[in-house]
């Protein structure tokens, strides 16, 4: 069976100290060392946020050994600290996977001083249209080029606009007519994106372990089967639900209410200020207040991310019967299963917009 660890959190601690400290416990031992397996056999996969760790696993089965740095609901992976033992975690690992965008930042830095190949799923959004995503370090620099300006959330995520550019085309073979070029880095809720991470996870862990390639290349497509049936539900809401209109405490659901056909009216100036932990402007939040109190269907809250404004707009939303739809950042506690975890938040959504 595979694990997920809970993630350490070292306050004060630098990705350059960690680095250091574990130059000096590690002597000259290295990733990848060949055998890619540590001592029961398991190839050694070590991912930034359990999320990624769940997809891992599918793919994997008890062939590997997925370890999450972070699976604490109550950790931020925009402010996470790494520590000597996570930096010691990814120099060992066989492989890497992580969200890039400038989501996990602290995992592009420890990447970039490790020899694993590396899984970046925004480079997979970006080139899941057929373009080998790419599984060599070199990922994480340009990761860190690409976003290292990111301010998540900075332009708004395509709030209140309609998220113009931002259209699902068909899902065929996992490709993707949208553009992820427009800063929203929650791409572990844009179904086909997920299915191209784990259809890469397999081709690099059969690089890793060729005599078991069949099995990873099995348990992918099992696998994205799954997320294929969950993301056609999701697009058969747009059928039901045209013209329906929702609010969002932060965009981390953006790809799947996109998917759904629903129109994200959230203030530009809300959301950036949310995502930037900045003071909401009195306007913003004001036109949010009237949205939740009766203009919109559901709100959709984060939470894993409680402001005085979120808080704020959640206590309209109850005092007007406005339905609240709950989503996280990361696995709850105890939960491995990534399509477990999507379906019940998809059921949540399904549930508050027929209301």
């Amino acid at each position: 069976m595979t694990t997920s660890r809970r993630g350490r959190v070292l306050a004060g601690v630098s990705v350059s100290a960690a680095l250091a400290v574990t130059a000096s416990a590690c002597g000259g031992d290295s990733a990848g060392s060949g055998d890619s397996s540590d001592a029961d056999g398991r190839v050694q996969v070590v991912a930034s946020t359990n999320v990624w760790a769940g997809v891992v696993s599918a793919v994997g089965g008890d062939q590997v050994e997925a370890t999450a740095l972070i699976d604490d609901p109550s950790a931020d992976p925009h402010s996470y600290q790494a520590g000597a033992v996570d930096a010691a975690e990814v120099r060992s690992a066989d492989l890497l996977v992580y969200n890039g965008g400038g989501y996990d930042d602290f995992f592009v830095q420890l990447a970039e001083n490790a020899e694993a190949p590396a899984v970046v799923a925004v480079d997979s959004a970006d080139g899941a249209d057929g373009a080998d995503s790419g599984s060599a370090g070199d990922h994480a620099e340009e990761s860190a080029d690409e976003h290292g300006e990111h301010g998540h959330g900075d332009e708004g995520d395509g709030h209140g606009e309609g998220h113009e550019g931002d259209g699902h085309g068909g899902h065929e073979g996992h490709g993707h007519a949208h553009d992820h070029a427009h800063g929203n880095e929650h791409v572990w809720y844009d179904l086909p994106v997920v299915a191209a991470v784990a259809d890469q996870v397999a081709a690099d862990l059969g690089e890793l372990r060729p005599e078991q390639r069949a099995t990873f290349e099995d348990n992918a497509a099992a696998f994205t089967e799954r997320v294929d049936e969950l993301h056609h539900r999701v697009e058969s809401l747009a059928a039901d639900h045209e013209g329906t209109r929702v609010a969002a405490t932060e965009p981390i659901a953006h790809y799947l209410l996109l998917a759904a056909g629903v129109d994200d009216a959230t203030p530009r100036e809300f959301a950036a200020a949310v995502e930037n932990e900045t003071d909401v402007p009195v306007a913003a939040q004001q036109r949010m207040l009237e949205l939740v109190g009766g203009e919109v269907d559901a709100v959709v809250r984060n939470t894993q991310t409680a402001t005085p404004a979120t808080e704020k707009v959640i206590a309209a939303a109850r005092e007007a019967g406005t339905p609240i739809v709950d989503v996280t950042e990361t696995l709850p506690d105890e939960q491995t299963d990534y399509i477990a975890w999507m379906s019940r938040q998809v059921d949540a959504l399904e549930k508050a917009l027929d209301e």
